[in-house]
């Protein structure tokens, strides 16, 4: 997935959350986007009300670690 798609993503993910699965098996739900960035080469996802990343503040997901990217429908729910 290319950086701007990334970026239009987050922008809309406070009604179309979606969810960063990563190489390593970890997976990061991105439901708003004041909790995420996306940088040169990595989204930045940060803990915050309703958003705790279980321990750390912040999260950098490198783009080359980002083995797919899934649609959710509503709120945390898996796309069909």
């Amino acid at each position: 997935m290319k950086q701007d798609e990334l970026r239009q993503l987050v922008r809309e993910s406070d009604t179309k959350p979606f969810r960063l699965c990563m190489d390593d098996g970890r997976n990061y739900t991105v439901n708003h986007p004041d909790f995420a960035m996306v940088a040169d080469g990595a989204v930045i996802l940060g803990s915050g009300p309703g958003h705790e990343l279980g321990g750390p503040s912040f999260v950098i997901c490198y783009f080359e670690h980002i083995s797919r990217v899934e649609l959710l429908k509503g709120r945390n729910r898996k796309a069909a």
